[in-house]
Parts: structure tokens; C-alpha cells; sequence
């Protein structure tokens, strides 16, 4: 009966001890010397071998526990838990290795130790973003890998400098080639336009680049053919006069303007005369912005004794600095300056009543 107790005893305690610690290959422990694939339930272990130099070592892998979406593994004593797709590195006295659990089935757990992470897709939390480095598509959330960076589609980037053609979208991270803008269109920088001057945050030919006066500087005003700032001038009667009396008709009107101020004061004659000569007086009248017409007149002080009539326009465009004359009466010429100045010369008071009408 003793005999029979303990043979029961010993039969449970073996086959207790098999169920809950296998040791699985218990013949020649395999050699990895790049990777080597597992199939275990919990509780189970296996050993492996790694190369150390020109000597080997001896590892033992343990499932510790297995639920439904993570398992727990102990190498070594080194104990961690994976999820299906995470890859675990671990550093051994033979080296470092590389778990990757491939996925979990019926309480079986089948995972991957490898030498290095060559050919190991990385798990959905490793996985990198659009804009990352990469060298391989596996290693991108977006599994597309070019030129050195993740991204959807096309040639990836972070910058302009990596896009041989076109630039890059910050936003996607992939080279296009932009539609050139034309000008008076809001641009970021040169390349975005046509005329390749992007200023003031729009395109333009040259210069400040605008869309209304508000987007130039005081002085300035927006020229809104060329979508370009330019400055206000100011022009003024003062200028257009100064402009005409520099003509070789206003310097005319000018001679004729200093005989008859010289009549006037000559001694001697006729106050009545002296009343009639008459002096030349100037006005600018503006026509637009930029252009005035200068109007030399007869003008006279008391009792007229010769009609009033006016005897020059000149009109000046002090935006092109150009001048155009219009005589209107045209008694007025050199030769009758050269002639009254004779006279004022020779005999004052003879010259008055002359100076007074024939002009």
C-alpha cells in the first residue's frame, strides 16, 4: 500500500512539474546567428545559443504569463512585457538581441529573436510621422519613405533646399511645383511670383509691392497698373512759373516786363501816359496734378488808354519738365524790345506815350 502511495505521489509531482514548466528542445539547443522564430505557451522555456567571440553562450527564454493582447517574457532574468507588433531590445551577456512577439494565438505566443533590427517592422507606436527621417517605408506611419523623409506621396521634405524642383509644403511635407502669381497677388517670397520680386507681402515688378495707397509709406502713393509704391510729388503754380519764365519766350515777357517798369519811372511827360504804361502780370493755372498753364497778360493801373489783351501762354508739365508756347499776340518780339529801349534811352519822355500804345 506504502509503495502504491508513493508511485502516485511521484507520478503527480512529474507530471505537475511538466505542465507548468516545460523546457521545450530538450535535444541540441540551436545557435542564432541571425534569427530564430518561437512558438510557446505560458510557463514555458527554451534555451538558445549566441556566438561571444570564438566562444558561445547560453541564454533561456521564459513565457511568464500570456493574456489575450500582451504577453510577458523573461530572458536571463530580464523580465518584459510585449504587445503583438512591439519589438523589445535586450542587452545579454553574448550580445544584444532583438525580441519582436509576432502575435498571440489559442494561448500560444509566437515571437522573433533576431541580432538586430534589420528586417523588424516597427510596431503602429513606433512608427514614425510625416517629416521624420527615415530610410525604409515600414518605418513610416504613412509607409512611404523618400528621399530620406516620411511623407504620403511624391518626393518628401522639410524644407525648400530638399526639393530639386518646385518647393515644399510644410504642411504635407512633399515637393510641388507652385503656379507662378501675377503681379498685385499676395506672396511669402520671390519664388511665388512671375516678375520673381515678392515685397510688402505682394508680387510686383520693382520696389514696394501694393495693392491700395494704405500699403505704402506716407509720401507714397500705390500705382495700381503696376501694383508698385511710388512717391507723391508735389507740384505746385510756383514751379510751373519758374519753369516758363526760364523759357526763351518768358525771358522775353520778362525783357518787356523791365522797360515798361523803366517807363514808368522816367522823368518828365504825360502823368496820363505814365498811368497807361503798362506792366506784364503772371498766373498759373492748374490743368492737373502735374500740369499748369502760365498766362503772361497786359495788365494796367488806372485809366486804359490801349485795349488789354493777353500776349503768351506757356504750358508746363513739371512731370516730364516739358514746356509748350502759345503766342497770342504776337507783337511782341525782339526787335520791338530793342527798339523801346532805344527810345528810353535817347529821350524818356518821348518814349512814354509810345510804350504806352503801340504795344
Amino acid at each position: 500500500m506504502r509503495a502504491i502511495l508513493l508511485a502516485t505521489i511521484f507520478s503527480f509531482l512529474f507530471l505537475f512539474g511538466c505542465y507548468s514548466a516545460p523546457i521545450i528542445g530538450e535535444g541540441e539547443v540551436p545557435l542564432i546567428t541571425a534569427s530564430k522564430n518561437f512558438t510557446m505557451k505560458d510557463g514555458w522555456q527554451e534555451s538558445f545559443k549566441l556566438i561571444v567571440g570564438d566562444s558561445t553562450t547560453t541564454h533561456k527564454v521564459i513565457v511568464s504569463s500570456v493574456a489575450t493582447k500582451a504577453a510577458t517574457l523573461k530572458i536571463d532574468g530580464k523580465s518584459f512585457t510585449l504587445t503583438p507588433g512591439q519589438t523589445e531590445q535586450v542587452s545579454l551577456k553574448g550580445g544584444t538581441i532583438f525580441v519582436t512577439l509576432n502575435n498571440i494565438e489559442e494561448g500560444y505566443v509566437k515571437f522573433t529573436i533576431s541580432l538586430s533590427r534589420e528586417g523588424i517592422p516597427p510596431s503602429p507606436e513606433e512608427k514614425k510621422q510625416n517629416g521624420a527621417t527615415c530610410s525604409v517605408n515600414s518605418e513610416c506611419l504613412s509607409n512611404y519613405c523618400s528621399n530620406g523623409y516620411c511623407c504620403s506621396s511624391g518626393v518628401c521634405c522639410i524644407s525648400d533646399a530638399n526639393c530639386s524642383i518646385g518647393k515644399c509644403n510644410t504642411t504635407t511635407y512633399s515637393c510641388f511645383t507652385p503656379t507662378l502669381l501675377s503681379d498685385g497677388s499676395p506672396c511669402t517670397s520671390n519664388a511665388d511670383c512671375q516678375s520673381n520680386h515678392c515685397s510688402n507681402g505682394y508680387c510686383c515688378l520693382s520696389g514696394k509691392c501694393c495693392l491700395s495707397n494704405s500699403h505704402c509709406s506716407s509720401g507714397e502713393i500705390c500705382n495700381t497698373t503696376t501694383h508698385s509704391c511710388v512717391q507723391v510729388s508735389v507740384y505746385t503754380a510756383l514751379a510751373a512759373q519758374e519753369k516758363a519764365n526760364s523759357t526763351n519766350e518768358g525771358k522775353l515777357i520778362a525783357r518787356f516786363s523791365a522797360l515798361f517798369g523803366d517807363a514808368r519811372e522816367c522823368p518828365g511827360g504825360s502823368d496820363a501816359y505814365k498811368q497807361c504804361v503798362p506792366y506784364i502780370s503772371v498766373r498759373a493755372d492748374k490743368l492737373s496734378s502735374s500740369t499748369f498753364k502760365v498766362t503772361y497778360s497786359y495788365s494796367f493801373n488806372g485809366t486804359s488808354c490801349c485795349p488789354t489783351a493777353d500776349v503768351l501762354e506757356i504750358t508746363v508739365d513739371l512731370s516730364t519738365n516739358t514746356t509748350t508756347p502759345r503766342w497770342i499776340d504776337t507783337s511782341i518780339t525782339s526787335s520791338l524790345a530793342d527798339t523801346m529801349n532805344s527810345s528810353l534811352q535817347s529821350n524818356c519822355v518821348s518814349a512814354l506815350p509810345y510804350i504806352a500804345c503801340k504795344v
